[in-house]
């Protein structure tokens, strides 16, 4: 009897060393902490925004260094640890960068105050990882280097926004609502079965045909005006369209609305990326100029805009509920 006692303390001695030995004494840190410098007012402004929002802003790739280990010279050596722009959505493209650091305070306030506005008039499902701002980003080839963003151009990654710097102050308006729009383009692409329902209303033998050759009438509303046929296109309805001072504003009006009927009929709301001449070359440029179109109007304008063309609202109402129950976006 006092052997079995002797053996099953033995097994809990041993089961305890092992439980020990199992035990993490690894000290895990969140490099994506922010702290506050209230003397700093780049700093405070980013932890407050942070703060806020949840999305950390950072004006250097390398964001910390975490202790590995004393070698043994008794130096201490770290694992430095950087933002990886080249991780994709499905991928990892093995890109490298080289930044041109934005370090003007001034501009790191512009740069912020774009961010701050982005993040408050999106929602939450639109939030990236973090945000990371530059002067400029250049892509590194084995031959040749290109400065690709510069100037207000930005993309977006897997986790992280990269943004440049120098914005003029259009930019610094219209930026945070056009980074939206691209970050909806990204996240609504996660919608695989919405997205087929939405492909399949307009006939694929529709896309990147000549507008003529789609209807042979698609003329009948200037021929016998004073108007040129070439007016009668999808351009007219942007208004930086060169016929927009040539007309009254009720002329334009129904102008434009005979121009949604004549594209709607096909489910369209654009013509091609390349000519107005036909109809979008695809279903990627067709759900792109969707979006736009979205984006642009209310609900109730859109379907003021659109109401008459079944196959348009058809394929509105899918993407509505992706972009504005799923995404977040008030429309």
């Amino acid at each position: 009897m006092k052997y079995v006692i002797y053996l099953v303390l033995v097994f809990l001695f041993l089961g305890c060393e092992k439980e020990d030995a199992l035990t993490s004494k690894i000290k895990l840190e969140n490099l994506y902490v922010i702290e506050d410098d209230p003397n700093n007012p780049v700093k405070h402004r980013i932890y407050d925004i942070y703060t806020q929002y949840g999305v950390p802003v950072y004006f250097n790739d390398t964001i910390g260094k975490v202790f590995v280990k004393t070698d043994v010279t008794g130096k201490d050596v770290y694992r430095y640890e950087t933002l990886d722009l080249a991780w994709g959505f499905t991928s990892y493209s093995d890109v490298k960068y080289n930044y041109e650091y934005l370090i003007d305070p001034d501009e790191q306030l512009k740069a912020l105050g774009i961010i701050e506005e982005y993040l408050r008039v999106a929602s939450k499902l639109l939030y990236p990882f973090n945000f990371f701002v530059t002067k400029s980003a250049t892509i590194v080839d084995q031959k040749d280097s290109k400065k690709l963003y510069e100037k207000g151009a930005y993309t977006i990654n897997y986790r992280t926004v990269l943004m440049t710097g120098d914005w003029t102050e259009d930019l610094v308006a219209s930026l945070p609502e056009t980074m939206m729009r691209e970050m909806v383009k990204s996240k609504i692409l996660n919608y695989k079965d919405q997205l087929a329902a939405f492909n399949d209303v307009s006939d694929k033998v529709w896309y990147g045909e000549m507008w003529t050759d789609l209807d042979p009438h698609w003329y009948d509303y200037v021929d016998g005006t004073d108007k040129p046929r070439w007016y009668f296109s999808p351009s007219a309805l942007d208004d930086s369209w060169f016929g927009v001072a040539s007309m009254e504003p009720e002329e334009l009006a129904e102008f434009r609305a005979a121009i949604r009927l004549a594209i709607g009929q096909f489910g369209f709301v654009s013509a091609g990326k390349f000519t107005s001449l036909s109809s979008p070359s695809d279903s990627e440029t067709d759900l792109v100029a969707y979006i736009s179109e979205m984006l642009n109007h209310s609900k109730a304008e859109f379907e003021k805009l659109w109401g008459n063309s079944p196959l348009v609202m058809e394929k509105y109402n899918i993407l509505y509920e992706i972009v504005a129950n799923e995404l977040g976006v008030k429309l």
